[in-house]
């Protein structure tokens, strides 16, 4: 039998216990008997089995229904298959998006969730301090001198150290739809690359396509970001500033907290900027301004770091400095 309110104490596990968009994603992502196997993880087959009264087949038949919904994750330690639910709404946003047959429905939701309930949990993240969801990782070659960069903050660097990549659509550009710049860039690793290749969600690619994806990306204006550790990472998206779960909030003081910036921030040759103007375009948080007659300024406490505005000057007027200490990013 069903616990009480079995998709609110899902949605509390995710820190929304007060969502009603959440629940009803919930709702439509499991059944109630599903919602309460979710609810018993983390657990193995054996261990569900034994508390549902149903055969280890049975219990594997769910499992896998759950999986392919990006609703669980696998993992086996010390020979030992677990499975767990998302830690976060970001998780289950990500994973539930991607599942190829997602209903537009649950679109429909999401879509929802972002414009209602999801800016009041970034507002909390941000006036209590806890560590952003992710960080900027920043255009190698913006950064001066180059070699600040840290093996934890170099794109490419990330990719040839990964055990295993995969190449999936972007779930922010394939839910929000607005903007034509590339789907196809976002790049799973390691854990999240075998997740997505179970999942039939990515194909495996070489380290040398990954680079250049992430080429592709930084001309199309797109941000780099990872997982907010030093730790070895599992993802590395690129994003854009209008459909992005994180960056298009980055620019409300209200709400930047979801996102880190890098440890650099972007500084301007006012000798040698030539007025373009196309550091300001650019800009995915609206940091750089530059009126008329004047060179371009960095407002510091809006800039992420990224690096975009460098990789733009056609007369390369602006670099990024470091303005933050390694112990910065979580280890």
């Amino acid at each position: 039998m069903s616990q009480p309110d079995v998709y609110r104490q899902l949605s509390k596990k995710i820190l929304l216990e007060n969502s009603t968009v959440m629940q009803k994603i919930w709702r439509l992502l499991c059944t109630e008997s599903e919602a309460d196997i979710v609810n018993s993880l983390p657990a193995t087959v054996e261990d569900l089995a034994a508390k549902f009264g149903r055969t280890t087949g049975e219990i594997q038949e769910v499992l896998d229904r759950l999986f392919r919904r990006g609703v669980i994750i696998d993992s086996v330690r010390e020979g030992v298959l677990t499975y767990r639910m998302p830690k976060h709404p970001i998780q289950l946003h990500d994973w539930t998006i991607s599942w190829p047959e997602a209903p537009e429905a649950l679109m429909e939701l999401w879509r929802e969730f972002e414009e209602t309930d999801y800016p009041d949990l970034l507002e909390l993240v941000t006036q209590i301090g806890l560590p952003a969801f992710m960080r900027v990782i920043p255009i190698d070659e913006a950064v001066s001198p180059r070699n600040q960069v840290l093996a934890f903050e170099d794109a490419a660097g990330l990719l040839r150290s990964s055990s295993t990549i995969a190449l999936t659509d972007c779930v922010c550009r394939k839910l929000m739809k607005r903007c034509d710049r590339p789907l196809g860039v976002c790049l799973q690793l390691n854990r999240a690359a075998e997740f997505a290749l179970k999942r039939g969600t990515g194909r495996r690619i070489s380290v040398e396509e990954g680079i250049d994806i992430l080429k592709k990306s930084r001309d199309a204006g797109l941000v780099h970001f990872t997982e907010n550790s030093a730790g070895r990472v599992n993802v590395l998206c690129n994003c854009c500033d209008c459909c992005c779960e994180m960056l298009r909030f980055a620019r409300n003081a209200k709400t930047r907290g979801v996102i880190a910036p890098s440890r650099y921030r972007a500084s301007v040759d006012g000798d040698a900027c030539t007025r373009c103007s196309l550091c300001v375009e650019v800009c995915p948080v609206d940091a750089v301004t530059a009126d008329a007659g004047d060179a371009a300024l960095v407002n510091g406490d809006a800039c992420i770091g990224c690096g975009l505005c460098a990789h733009e000057c056609p007369v390369n007027a602006i670099a990024l400095v470091e303005v933050r200490s390694a112990d910065f990013i979580p280890s």
